[in-house]
């Protein structure tokens, strides 16, 4: 017999570990579509909507709450409760005049809303997650987030598109489609961990591993609990001296059973 794709259901005692749910309450929860952000780094809206927020009680009343177009995520109105919210998102509510942004921190969910300004809101932190020649010699650039963009090299840009490289963040206008800022993955710049125990620590690259074949590098990065370890794929370049984005502290765990 074969494959019929995978699950469209997700047990709550097996969710991902940013889900703030009760996982002994009930059998299942949401599961996020099979598109875009990674599935174990990202919650799906109608979590973020009932538990997160607080803006309802059940599912039904998420469902009413999105059929009138009152979120929006990166600028755009999302309608699905199974639209999955990751990393540097930005999440939207005009009727509250609230703006949010999925970042991480060091604590026992790995992500929060984080509070932000409208005028940050207008833009997005992106990581490139692929870059090649598409037709009539354009170039593509895959983000972290499944956003495509495509570049010309005989336009002017504020950048050098050659100096463009994997594992680089840029500065996305979401308003526009324009890139404004460049930070490119090197030693001296600033990063955040987004995955594994040390997750949420900023920190100044000291080293990088030279590659060796397809494995993942070994990068040092000096941060305020002092030198640690980690690999180029937890690493997100957030800035060059100093990081362009504020990072929730950790305080006061949430009380949700695990």
């Amino acid at each position: 017999m074969g494959s019929k794709g995978s699950s469209r259901h997700k047990k709550r005692l097996s969710a991902p570990v940013p889900y703030t749910i009760m996982r002994k309450h009930g059998k299942f929860t949401i599961r996020t579509h099979p598109t875009r952000a990674v599935h174990e780094s990202s919650i799906p809206l109608g979590v973020v909507v009932r538990e997160m927020l607080g803006y309802a009680n059940n599912l039904r009343e998420v469902k009413r709450i999105l059929s009138r177009k009152l979120i929006r995520i990166d600028g755009k109105i999302q309608s699905s409760y199974k639209f999955g919210i990751g990393p540097m998102d930005i999440i939207e509510i005009p009727k509250t005049e609230e703006t949010f942004r999925f970042t991480p921190y060091k604590g026992k969910r790995r992500f929060r809303l984080h509070p932000i300004t409208k005028e940050e809101a207008n833009w997005k932190l992106l990581r490139i997650h692929r870059k090649q020649t598409a037709k009539q010699g354009k170039i593509q650039l895959t983000f972290h987030d499944g956003r495509n963009l495509f570049l010309d090299p005989a336009e002017d840009y504020k950048f050098q598109i050659s100096d463009l490289s994997i594992k680089d963040t840029v500065k996305f206008n979401l308003e526009n489609r324009t890139i404004e800022a460049h930070y490119p993955f090197a030693e001296g710049n600033t990063a955040i961990i987004m995955g594994g125990h040390n997750i949420g620590l900023v920190g100044k690259i000291r080293a990088i591993e030279t590659q060796v074949g397809r494995r993942s590098r070994s990068i040092l990065l000096q941060t305020a609990e002092g030198e640690i370890t980690t690999t180029d794929t937890h690493l997100f370049m957030i800035g060059y001296e100093t990081p362009v984005i504020e990072i929730p502290e950790t305080d006061g765990e949430e009380n949700n059973e695990s």
